[in-house]
């Protein structure tokens, strides 16, 4: 199994269009994805997955 670097940043700057998560790397049956959000956004759950959420910038207020 090789493992590589992901530079977020890099990433991020490829695209300017807001909701539409990329997929930037695969682990197992987990997908890795880059999204930039802007506004309101109305919450959903996956019931059978984990989630993380990493702010590079502002902020994000869950409730």
């Amino acid at each position: 199994m090789s493992h590589s670097v992901i530079n977020i940043n890099e990433k991020i700057a490829l695209f300017d269009d807001h909701w539409a998560p990329k997929i930037i790397a695969q682990m197992n049956d987990y997908h890795l994805k880059l999204v930039k959000a802007q506004g309101d956004f109305v919450w959903h759950s996956h019931a059978d997955t984990d989630e993380v959420f990493i702010v590079l910038e502002g902020e994000l207020r869950i409730d």
